[in-house]
């Protein structure tokens, strides 16, 4: 199984990178740090060219260059991509970047947490939610 992580705060790539070393799960995590690149790699473009298509993408909202709105209209707009399973993770409380992001087809809206912890046992929920419960098309 693989995972792209799209997130532009350093930091906040690294705290991701321990909590998934953490839960020492067996999937693989790719990160990218803005929209495009984002694309990029769903695509196989430029230094993306031989990256396993991903089973999961967790997306930050708050990107350079294309902002994660326009990321997840993309994704879920395009017939090669808008099967794989898309979760917002976001500082957002904003109800109107909630509700957008489900209307354009998110799986899940999930809040940042605020600690290492945290972010261990979001990524223990993503672990057992996303790759032992639920199952997925075969595409």
């Amino acid at each position: 199984m693989n995972i792209l992580l799209a997130e532009d705060n350093e930091p906040e790539q690294e705290i991701m990178k321990e909590a998934f070393k953490e839960v020492k799960a067996e999937y693989e995590v790719f990160m990218v740090k803005d929209g495009i690149e984002t694309l990029e790699f769903l695509d196989g473009k430029g230094e993306f060219h031989d990256v396993p298509k991903p089973d999961l993408i967790i997306l930050d909202l708050n990107m350079p260059r294309k902002n994660g709105l326009e990321v997840v209209a993309d994704i879920k707009n395009n017939p090669k991509w808008q099967h794989i399973p898309l979760l917002v993770l976001s500082n957002s409380e904003y109800s109107g970047d909630i509700c957008r992001c489900y209307a354009l087809g998110v799986n899940a809206y999930l809040s940042k947490p605020a600690d290492f912890q945290g972010f261990v046992d979001l990524v223990h929920v993503i672990d057992v939610f996303w790759f032992k419960l639920v199952r997925y098309c075969p595409h």
